[in-house]
């Protein structure tokens, strides 16, 4: 089952977030599901995931996310990648801007023994993307 850790995890980015499946979620995420690294208000669990992902098509309509690397660590997936969009919509308080996004990611996806993602966490270049969006000094 380890083989298919990696898999799920990729499943997830291209068809459940590319893709814009939600019913993809419910089969790759375990029901205990926990993001350490969620928006904040976004609930917990694969309900809670499937909000996020619908925040983030709201404020980047044509988000895309590119998995650039990929590891697997025990139970643990590392996934490196860019979403990219154009800034539409809300998020964190601010109106779309209208400016393309390049936002690079770092997401650690914990998973059981079938294979679905019981945990998640990531570092992100937060900072980055608001200088993109032309709410913070910077190029």
């Amino acid at each position: 089952m380890i083989q298919n850790y990696a898999e799920n995890a990729r499943l997830f980015w291209e068809v459940g977030f590319n893709q814009r499946n939600l019913d993809a979620i419910t089969h790759l995420f375990a029901p205990n599901y926990v993001n350490h690294a969620a928006l904040a208000g976004t609930p917990p669990g694969p309900e809670g995931q499937k909000q996020l992902m619908k925040r983030l098509w709201s404020a980047f309509p044509d988000a895309s996310f590119e998995i650039e690397h990929i590891a697997l660590d025990g139970d643990t997936v590392i996934c490196i990648g860019t979403m990219r969009g154009t800034h539409e919509g809300e998020l964190w308080g601010i109106s779309g801007t209208g400016k393309s996004i390049r936002w690079r990611q770092c997401h650690l996806l914990k998973v059981n023994e079938e294979g679905q993602i019981l945990e998640h966490d990531a570092v992100r270049d937060d900072q980055g993307l608001l200088r993109q969006m032309g709410v913070v000094p910077g190029s």
